[in-house]
């Protein structure tokens, strides 16, 4: 065992692992304290009514310059990232596999990312006010065309498997009124109300938690019982939550691996670019990889950071 762990230590993944460790340091510590003076000084609009959802730029920031920080030094670290690199020839010799070591190289970042992620996903998350447990978080399955437009009126919601539920999110869209006052709802499944808060919906896109009893639930039935303003329940809109009963920071482990892997996919399309391209054009690629990733939306993490941080179970 000792044998392999020197092995692996002194080889390209060790070699990575302690450059990348090394550099994003410094970076993540700078962006750590903006981060905490932002937070100090920022009045942020409310994430579905949550103090800590708002706050998940600021936990973004150190991880963002961690994840950029270790994609650009394992790059820069194995000259057969890019072309024309000093010291590429010896380690084609050395490194024969079809991989030139790159494989071990984008291993030993993802494992220095990690080293330093998970502490400050686990302890940013709490300072932010993260809730402690986090909650399982399904969406209600409705109709081909769920729509409330008049006293009566009525939508079935199914939740596949009968999970344990302790509240109901609504988030209809509302349309121009057709009659005076807000329209109210009651909740029921097998014709039993369920809910027993009133229900007012006035509001196009306004958050609505309902609390009802702990139960298994399979299907509810949705009524409007008054008013005029009719109700499009689009999907994502009608959201079943289950009881907080699962610990965060088992939250923060499956983020701190989602952001890895923003940083395994960037590292793999490096490793093709650098086929073809120097330094300049690699160093450029990994960097709009990793903001497209994280700050354009088009990867689970920007998601992941805000179900973390307003206690949502992310699998």
């Amino acid at each position: 065992m000792s044998k392999l762990w020197s092995r692996w230590w002194r080889g390209p993944a060790g070699l990575s692992f302690r450059q990348c460790s090394r550099t994003s340091v410094g970076p993540a510590a700078i962006a750590l304290i903006i981060a905490i003076i932002a937070n100090a000084t920022a009045q942020p609009e409310l994430v579905e009514g949550s103090p800590a959802a708002a706050a998940s730029p600021w936990l973004t920031l150190p991880l963002l310059a961690i994840a950029i920080t270790s994609c650009l030094t394992a790059a820069r670290t194995w000259p057969t990232f890019a072309l024309r690199q000093p010291g590429a020839d010896t380690v084609r010799r050395l490194e024969r596999g079809p991989l030139g070591g790159r494989g071990a190289v984008i291993f030993g970042a993802l494992g220095s990312q990690l080293f330093l992620s998970v502490p400050t996903i686990l302890l940013m998350s709490m300072w932010l006010g993260a809730p402690e447990y986090a909650r399982h978080h399904f969406q209600a399955i409705g109709p081909a065309e769920p729509i409330l437009e008049g006293i009566g009126g009525s939508v079935t919601f199914e939740l596949p498997n009968a999970p344990k539920i302790q509240s109901i999110w609504l988030r209809p869209r509302a349309a121009l009124p057709i009659a005076p006052g807000a329209t109210e709802l009651k909740i029921t499944t097998s014709d039993k109300q369920i809910a027993n808060t009133p229900i007012a919906i006035s509001e196009s896109g306004a958050l609505l938690r309902v609390q009802i009893a702990e139960q298994r639930l399979s299907r509810f039935t949705l009524t409007q019982t008054a008013g005029g303003v009719p109700l499009y329940f689009a999907e994502n809109t009608v959201i079943a939550v289950g009881p907080a009963n699962l610990p965060t920071w088992c939250n923060a482990l499956f983020a701190a691996l989602i952001a890895a892997l923003t940083s395994a996919i960037t590292l793999t399309i490096a490793a093709l670019v650098g086929l073809g391209a120097g330094w300049a054009t690699l160093a450029t690629t990994i960097c709009c990889a990793q903001f497209v990733q994280w700050i354009g939306g088009s990867g689970p993490i920007d998601e992941a950071l805000i179900y973390l941080m307003r206690g949502q179970w992310l699998l």
